[in-house]
């Protein structure tokens, strides 16, 4: 007879091999590229055979859906905690884009596909990708607006090109960040959540 305690760990343990395909996947379309990849590419850097990786998922696109999910659950958190903070709103702002720069910088593979690859989606999963993207640079604008209706941003800010002035600058870091370079994650991170915050404010102050 299998025991709750048995039927827990592997519920356990599917959930973590769920995990390691998620970032084998991650691996094999930054190194490869989304379209050059294959799933036979994803169930070697697994170390399993082909066929059991379809215990997983359903196909390559349903794991590129999922890199979207996942990185898009770990945006929201960020826009979460930062909306929280009892702070000033150029404050909750600063927060946020030092947040998501060093999440990004200790995730640029995973965000080279993320900014990159959305294209390769179809049907419903592209929708469901689009929706949370426009969901994620309304949250976004939500932010920015609450600095400028605070009076701290130039009356004449306009926050829509705002967002996509900041996103741009984000979804540009896999373009030039090395993992070797000079400049350690946390000095990047501080830069860009100043640069953020003066995007914003601009002749404010």
């Amino acid at each position: 007879m299998v025991t709750t305690a048995e039927v827990r760990e592997r519920g356990r343990q599917r959930r973590n091999r769920s995990q390691d395909v998620l970032e084998a996947a991650i691996r094999v379309f930054h190194k490869k590229g989304y379209a050059s990849a294959s799933i036979q590419d994803v169930a070697e850097e697994v170390g399993v055979l082909k066929g059991s990786l379809y215990h997983y998922i359903d196909s390559k696109e349903d794991l590129l859906a999922r890199i979207f999910e996942d990185s898009a659950g770990h945006f929201m958190e960020m826009l979460d905690e930062a909306s929280g903070l009892d702070e000033r709103p150029v404050e909750r702002l600063r927060s946020f884009g030092r947040s998501c720069s060093f999440w990004y910088l200790r995730n640029i593979e995973r965000v080279g596909i993320y900014a990159t690859e959305w294209k390769h989606l179809t049907g419903k999963r592209r929708r469901e990708v689009v929706q949370i993207r426009e969901t994620y640079e309304s949250r976004l604008a939500g932010l920015i607006g609450e600095v400028k209706e605070a009076g701290e941003a130039a009356p004449d800010l306009d926050v829509n090109f705002a967002t996509y002035f900041i996103f741009g600058a984000l979804d540009g870091l896999p373009d030039w960040y090395r993992r070797r370079g000079p400049d350690p994650a946390e000095k990047i991170a501080d830069a860009y959540a100043d640069q953020i915050v003066n995007t914003v404010i601009g002749g404010a102050r």
